[in-house]
């Protein structure tokens, strides 16, 4: 008879539960809010706006009311193409980051059994962590070349190892835990065991990774177009931008590097706070 009563307290928890995790997951939203942001400004610029217009008579202009983030030294408009640099970064870093998520966490998974490939699975991911990161992106485009598919790729390998660690760490764990130990011993398969015990207790630390590693993509995307071994002009990216306008910085022209390094910053924030957040909202769930 008493199962079915409920406390103040119980309610109380019950009415406030909510709320919390809303709160948790605050920086989630923010951080949507800025990427959306984001990837307005591009679809609405690259949709209805020339990224390559010039104007001759205004060229390195400074902010005014016709060009509100002023021009470069060809006298293209920099809040324009601003906000179209979006466009081409923010789909690498996405793009790169989930071909990293999903094969890093089968890779992490299967390196956590005990079976022939999980040695030399962790070997591998020694030796990539063992080269210093921007000679490794510096080699791995040398060799491709250019383009945005190698760049997609050059994140995902470079995102990849951090993965599959991450994944193999948190799948060992689980893996000592009572409900993994009682399903093997009814004779539950590993692949079942893998799909419906691990992987949905390890999928809150691989997405706060993912989150990271969006951020950690999208500063290596503008090292790359920063070096010249990025985007390919005259596609706009934010490291191009960045890189062709701070000659001028001496001269006081500032505003062709501010306002790509701002939308950088921007962005690089949004998946920092997605990534803070998932990473405490997960470790309250464990808790």
């Amino acid at each position: 008879m008493t199962k079915g009563l409920v406390t103040k307290g119980d309610a109380m928890k019950a009415e406030t539960g909510r709320p919390r995790r809303g709160r948790r997951l605050l920086g989630v939203w923010v951080g949507l809010g800025m990427l959306a942001v984001l990837f307005a400004g591009a679809l609405v610029t690259r949709l209805w706006a020339d990224t390559d217009a010039v104007d001759v008579d205004a060229v390195l202009q400074g902010p005014s009311a016709d060009h509100w983030f002023g021009t470069d030294e060809t006298g293209r408009d920099v809040f324009v193409r601003t906000l179209a640099a979006g466009a081409a970064d923010l789909p690498i870093a996405l793009g790169g980051t989930m071909i990293a998520l999903v094969a890093g966490t089968l890779l992490g998974l299967l390196a956590s059994t005990r079976n022939r490939y999980a040695e030399p699975i962790m070997r591998v991911v020694d030796g990539f962590q063992a080269f210093p990161l921007l000679i490794l992106i510096l080699v791995i485009v040398q060799i491709s070349g250019g383009g945005m598919a190698v760049l997609a790729g050059t994140i995902a390998i470079i995102n990849m190892p951090r993965f599959i660690r991450l994944t193999r760490a948190e799948a060992l764990h689980v893996r000592e835990s009572r409900f993994v130990f009682f399903a093997e011993v009814i004779g539950a398969k590993r692949s079942h065991v893998l799909r419906r015990h691990v992987l949905p207790n390890v999928s809150g630390a691989v997405l706060s990774q993912a989150s990271l590693g969006g951020a950690l993509a999208l500063g290596a995307i503008g090292a790359m177009s920063f070096l010249g071994l990025g985007i390919a002009p005259p596609t706009p990216s934010w490291g191009a931008m960045v890189q062709s306008g701070v000659a001028g910085i001496t001269s006081g022209q500032w505003w062709p590097v501010l306002f790509p390094s701002l939308a950088l910053v921007w962005a690089i924030v949004a998946f920092n706070l997605i990534a803070d957040s998932l990473d405490a909202h997960f470790a309250r769930e464990v808790q």
